[in-house]
């Protein structure tokens, strides 16, 4: 009798997969999610594992401690030295460790806090049971107890509860600086306090059960980070080895969960399946020498490896239309492929190539101080956090270059890698005795990514304009996509001047979600106060291409360069149709930015522009003269534009660094109430401006 897979799959097949093919790969998909969470198929614990390899734990722990389970243990020899020379780093390693020790976090804007747990009291030796269901910002906790496929949001949240915040505690990201100060300072504390956790967790959250199972790729990034956590403290001998075999027993029980319940049954896969995966890469390795163990690395190997070409378009970006969603995605490529290469299943050369494809673009992009331009979300999604945990700045994507270098061979990427760069590449498993930092600042850049939509002209002496004109990403679903449509953002002399306000939150603001990734929001014009895409504001991670943009023309002559595009959102949506196309010409040598609108088209409509500056200029208007002039630093800028029926006025708005934080800001926004199209030309300036 066939089994009850081949029977499922059998009845997938009924589909017509000429008609319907994503339909039938979704339900397959379906299928065999629900069988893997079935009892059908068999799910050995880590014992029985044992007991098929035909080995005892005694036996197999000594040989675990011998080799490096991860990459993460693989160079530690190299700690001595670079404690020699770094004691102001391992300094603070160990503030931020004892920060952690007692239990104060900092996570999406929160500011420190200390999640207790309410209803257990400390242990005899000390330990504080964590509230991981905790928000810190609202001050409520998440119901525990619930099986996670019986979980809804918005019906079982308390309130407008943030999930991200216990998500995010529970990506255990933490434990990693723990481990790094144990292995510094030799004080066994360090790696209990990583085995209480795991402890606590569990009896909490025990497999399947409460808010920390109900996303997958959270569970994917916390079990990488247990991984590597456990890798470096395994060889500890004041903790209890059977404290160290319950963590692997939990360890082991996450990669029966992720493999039941891959993020792959939608329209497309994302970064939450490379999450999924690439955390069953990390407990495969952890358990490489039993037959699951296997059976995983070569699964997620294997899933890794085809979704570089799945999700990284042909310029290189990460197909979601965002760069801080890159920097994660390169993280979670990067961990893999170090990984495979660390077990000596080294990945194929076209991964390589596509990877350093990505890498390239993240440093063409990069803002003349090294961070990224936010256009698109940002939620400060990491795979793992090896250098500077309590205080990372959230912008500065560099810590990736260091390990880049090294797993790709490619120097120029060192040559922009931080200080920091040697201690973070240890953690990646690199021996750095040969390594050293470049510390340059991004240097000259003029180019065209036609798939992710950004024209970059950058100047090595802090001149920086960047176009962006994308699609909506991820296959059209829009997730994490603004309504940036011929935006921009401009920099002179290190000094930001027009920039994205950011993405602020998600699910516990729908009206703040829907503002910033909002056409108003974003450095263009909106007429009639239409959506250059289509989004409905309650359906907080999709929208819908209505845009087709298309990039005209990029060139350089001299010292100017050209950015000519156009979208096709008005057109699309509006009974009496019109065209939005702008120019851009940014003057190398001295700053300046022309901007040219053109709107083709019939009617009378309603325009409106924005701009919206750094929190750190001030904006004073002068609108006899059009003109708002911008100061900071001790110097001005003029914006100006040529037609005066304009109505000029400064709003206040907000400016998102990163996720759960934002500062006051103000914008420029003109309007013109009624405008007759035909093909009406608009004019705008921004140059420096030196005051008498």
């Amino acid at each position: 009798m066939p089994s009850l897979r081949l029977i499922a799959r059998r009845a997938v097949g009924l589909f017509n997969l000429k008609k319907a093919p994503v339909r039938a790969k979704i339900a397959r998909a379906w299928i065999d999610q629900r069988l893997r969470q079935s009892d059908i198929v068999q799910k050995p614990s880590f014992p029985a594992d044992l007991k098929r390899a035909g080995v005892a734990f005694e036996q197999w722990h000594p040989v675990a401690i011998a080799q490096a389970r991860t990459y993460a243990s693989a160079a530690i020899s190299s700690i001595d030295a670079y404690m020699a020379a770094n004691q102001g780093r391992i300094a603070k390693v160990k503030r931020d460790a004892e920060t952690i020790m007692g239990h104060q976090f900092d996570l999406l804007g929160s500011g420190l806090y200390h999640p207790r747990c309410p209803f257990r009291v400390t242990e005899p030796g000390g330990y504080q049971p964590i509230n991981w269901a905790f928000d810190p910002v609202r001050k409520l906790s998440f119901p525990e107890g619930f099986p996670y496929k019986e979980w809804n949001l918005f019906r079982d949240r308390p309130e407008n509860a943030d999930v991200k915040f216990p998500w995010e505690l529970a990506r255990c990201q933490h434990f990693l600086t723990l481990a790094q100060a144990w292995r510094v300072t030799g004080e066994a504390r360090f790696a209990q306090e990583i085995l209480d956790e795991i402890r606590d967790f569990h009896e909490k959250n025990p497999p399947g059960i409460g808010v920390n199972w109900t996303c997958t790729m959270d569970v994917g990034i916390r079990a990488a980070n247990w991984a590597i956590a456990l890798d470096l403290i395994n060889n500890c001998e004041d903790v209890p080895e059977e404290q160290l075999f319950d963590a692997y027993c939990h360890l082991f029980d996450h990669g029966h969960f992720i493999r039941a319940n891959l993020e792959n049954t939608y329209e497309t896969t994302s970064n939450h399946y490379l999450s999924n995966v690439v955390g069953l890469h990390f407990i495969g390795a952890f358990f490489q020498d039993l037959p699951t163990g296997k059976e995983w690395i070569d699964f997620s190997a294997k899933s890794v490896q085809k979704e570089i070409d799945v999700q990284i378009l042909p310029d290189g970006a990460d197909f979601e239309s965002s760069v801080p969603y890159h920097r994660l995605v390169i993280e979670l490529f990067l961990g893999s492929f170090r990984l495979a290469q660390h077990l000596g299943q080294p990945f194929s050369a076209h991964f390589a190539k596509r990877l350093g494809e990505m890498v390239d673009y993240l440093c063409g992009v990069l803002l003349p101080n090294g961070e990224m331009p936010i256009f698109g979300d940002a939620d400060d999604g990491r795979l793992m956090i090896a250098t500077d945990y309590g205080d990372w700045n959230r912008k500065d994507p560099r810590h990736v270059l260091a390990p880049a270098s090294l797993a790709l061979s490619v120097d120029t990427w060192r040559l922009l890698t931080p200080a920091s760069g040697g201690w973070e590449a240890i953690w990646w498993g690199f021996d750095i005795s040969a390594f050293t930092p470049g510390g340059q600042l991004p240097g000259d850049n003029v180019k065209l990514y036609p798939q992710a939509g950004a024209a970059i002209s950058r100047t090595a002496n802090g001149r920086y304009f960047l176009a962006t004109n994308s699609i909506v990403g991820t296959v059209g679903f829009g997730n994490h996509k603004h309504n940036e449509q011929l935006s921009f953002e401009l920099h002179d002399e290190f000094v930001p001047l027009v920039v994205d306000p950011g993405s602020w939150v998600y699910t516990s603001d729908f009206e703040g979600r829907n503002l910033h990734r909002s056409t108003a929001y974003h450095n263009t014009i909106m007429i009639d106060g239409i959506e250059q895409n289509e989004f409905n504001p309650e359906w907080l991670f999709r929208m819908f291409e209505k845009a087709n943009p298309e990039h005209l023309k990029f060139e350089q002559s001299g010292d100017i360069v050209i950015y000519e595009g156009l979208h096709r959102g008005y057109e699309t949506q509006l009974e009496e149709k019109v065209l939005h196309t702008r120019r851009f010409e940014h003057d190398r040598a001295t700053g300046a930015l022309a901007v040219a609108d053109t709107l083709t088209g019939t009617g009378t409509h309603k325009l409106l522009w924005s701009f919206h500056f750094h929190p750190a200029v001030t904006p004073d208007l002068d609108a006899s003269q059009r003109t708002v002039y911008l100061r900071a630093e001790g110097k001005t800028w003029a914006l100006t534009w040529d037609d005066a029926g304009l109505a000029p006025r400064l709003d206040d708005t907000w400016f998102s660094p990163s996720y759960g934080a934002r500062e006051p800001a103000r914008a420029l926004r003109l309007t013109l109430e009624r405008a007759a199209i035909s093909e009406n030309r608009y004019g705008f300036r921004i140059r420096r401006h030196f005051e008498a």
